[in-house]
């Protein structure tokens, strides 16, 4: 397994050892035709083949990985951020998120004053299970840890957070259905049941923000990874686009459940 291991540690041997041989061919080629532009003129053919043809041959795979599209990294993502990413959307929008609650007014009046012909809109099932251990998560708790071995006072706190949490879904919704893209047809909510360890905003199905969730701290609070979609191949973008669109053929419709 050792031949098909690949690392930038390995990539940047072998092109010093490219870059040697390039120095040495062109050394040997300067001494026997007594020319030294010559020898200089040989060492950067020969470099220059080495690293196009060798190099990528073995570090194909490795290239397109760092080449994938990998937009940019946000440390931290203040709220005031939000609107300034959604203006990229020029055709869809989509959103995974919990409950949506630290963006909501942003997004309503945003969404009022921007024609985009489809929104999509996963926020958590406030009545399922998996809302009590995204609640424990976000209160530090491990994600193997078993609720039911808490102790009373943990079981307390996190059953408080769901129920606030689960009136402000429920009220997202409410909110969200009053909207003028709402009532054209323009925005489809659903509801998924599952514990999701980030949000995410699609735009155009070209480009995503994904907030990582962090143990102990709110989504508004987390890291945001901005990844692209690569025409050429398959990116990480690929896997997060796939995951929502699991998501989302799973999930229900909100007038199935009553809301």
């Amino acid at each position: 397994m050792s031949e098909h291991f690949l690392s930038p540690k390995l990539f940047f041997r072998d092109l010093f050892i490219n870059f040697i041989s390039g120095i040495a061919g062109g050394a040997l080629v300067g001494i026997f035709s007594g020319k030294l532009w010559l020898g200089i003129f040989s060492f950067c053919i020969i470099l220059t083949v080495l690293f196009s043809f060798w190099i990528w041959k073995k570090y194909e795979r490795m290239i397109k990985l760092l080449l994938s599209a990998n937009a940019g990294y946000y440390y931290s993502f203040d709220l005031n951020e939000n609107p300034k990413v959604w203006q990229e959307a020029r055709n869809s929008f989509c959103y995974l998120g919990i409950s949506s609650d630290s963006i909501l007014e942003h997004f309503r009046r945003w969404i009022e004053k921007n024609p985009i012909a489809s929104y999509r809109i996963l926020l958590m099932n406030p009545d399922s299970e998996s809302l009590k251990r995204q609640e424990a998560y976000q209160k530090g708790h491990d994600l193997n840890v078993k609720l039911e071995s808490l102790s009373a006072d943990a079981k307390k706190v996190i059953d408080e957070a769901v129920e606030a949490t689960s009136k402000r879904i429920r009220g997202a919704i409410s909110i969200l259905k009053n909207t003028i893209p709402y009532k054209e047809g323009r925005i489809n909510i659903k509801l998924y049941s599952e514990f999701i360890p980030w949000w995410m905003y699609l735009i155009d199905d070209r480009k995503a923000y994904i907030g990582i969730l962090e143990k102990g701290k709110r989504g508004s609070d987390s890291p945001v990874l901005v990844i692209g979609k690569n025409e050429r191949f398959t990116s990480p973008f690929d896997a997060f686009k796939n995951n929502f669109e699991r998501l989302w053929i799973n999930a229900t419709e909100i007038d199935k459940v009553g809301l």
